[in-house]
């Protein structure tokens, strides 16, 4: 009787990491912006921001990773935030 259980809270940490994918877009779109803007004043992008795309490209990698039942591994707000080197 365990199984149904799982299966239930499979699918709400799905729609909780498909909710958050849908936030990274839109954040995505303005971090784009910003470093444009960065990159055509200063002449190069902004360094701390290539390092935190970084994290969120290996972050959304997770995610699609999760949800398309790639790895049982649940990305951030349950798991680890992912490390980058940088």
């Amino acid at each position: 009787n365990e199984e149904p259980k799982a299966g239930w809270k499979r699918v709400l940490y799905t729609i909780l990491y498909l909710t958050i994918n849908r936030f990274i877009s839109m954040f995505l779109f303005l971090i784009a912006v910003c470093q444009f803007i960065y990159s055509w004043l200063i002449g190069e992008p902004n360094d701390k921001l290539l390092h935190f795309t970084s994290g969120l490209a290996e972050y959304s990698k997770q995610l699609v990773s999760y949800v398309g039942f790639n790895s049982e591994e649940k990305p951030w707000p349950v798991g680890e935030w992912p490390s980058v080197e940088e």
